[in-house]
C-alpha cells in the first residue's frame, strides 16, 4: 500500500462524499434522507485489491475515522467517533479473508460484496449511536433509522461497479502491487 497517495484518494473521497453525494441523495418518505456512502466503496475496493490483511483493516480504519469526523449527528444529537472506524476495519478484514472465494472483476459480486459491507457497518453504527443515545432513541426511531441504513447499502451497492471501474484506472498510484485473480501478485 502506497499510504501517501491513499491519503489523497482518502482526502479525494470524503470531499466527494461531503459535496457531491448531497446532491445525489433523496428523501424517502418516512425513512428519511437516503445517500451513497462513497468511503465504504472505497474500503471495499481496498479490501477487494491490497496484498495484506492489516493494510486493508487499517485504511478501512482511516476511511471510517473520516466517516465519524464528518457525521452531523446521531439520534443523541451528538456523534460517538470510533464505531465508524471499527465497524469499517472489522469489515475489510472479513472481506478481505473471503474475497478469493468470489470473482471480485464481475459487476454483481461487487454490488453485493459492497451491499453486505455497507449493511454490516452501517447497521452496526446505527446500533451504536443508538445505545449511546441515553434516553433519546425509541424503537420506532431506532427501525426508522435502520431502514435508512438499508437503503443506504442498497444505494451504494448499486453504485459500487462504477467507483470500482474508476478506482481501477488509477489504482496502481496507490496500491504497491494489485493482486490479481488467484492471489497472484500482478507486475
Amino acid at each position: 500500500m502506497r499510504w501517501v497517495p491513499f491519503v489523497i484518494l482518502a482526502y479525494a473521497a470524503v470531499l466527494l462524499q461531503t459535496t457531491v453525494t448531497r446532491a445525489l441523495a433523496f428523501t424517502a418518505a418516512g425513512v428519511g434522507t437516503i445517500g451513497p456512502d462513497l468511503l465504504a466503496l472505497t474500503a471495499v475496493f481496498i479490501a477487494f485489491y491490497v496484498r495484506s490483511w492489516p493494510d486493508a483493516m487499517l485504511a478501512a480504519w482511516a476511511l471510517g475515522l473520516m466517516v465519524d469526523l464528518t457525521a452531523v449527528g446521531s439520534a443523541g444529537a451528538e456523534t460517538a467517533v470510533g464505531p465508524m472506524a471499527v465497524a469499517y476495519a472489522l469489515a475489510a478484514g472479513l472481506l478481505f479473508r473471503v474475497r478469493e472465494a468470489f470473482f471480485r472483476e464481475r459487476a454483481v459480486t461487487q454490488t453485493l460484496l459492497a451491499w453486505a459491507f455497507c449493511l454490516l457497518v452501517h447497521g452496526a453504527w446505527v446500533t451504536a449511536q443508538s445505545l449511546l443515545a441515553v434516553g433519546a432513541m425509541s424503537w420506532s426511531a431506532y427501525g426508522r433509522t435502520l431502514l435508512q441504513a438499508i437503503g443506504l447499502a442498497c444505494y451504494s451497492a448499486v453504485l459500487m461497479p462504477l467507483v470500482h471501474f474508476l478506482l481501477m484506472k488509477c489504482q496502481r498510484w496507490f496500491l504497491a502491487a494489485p493482486v490479481g485473480p488467484g492471489g497472484r501478485t500482478r507486475r
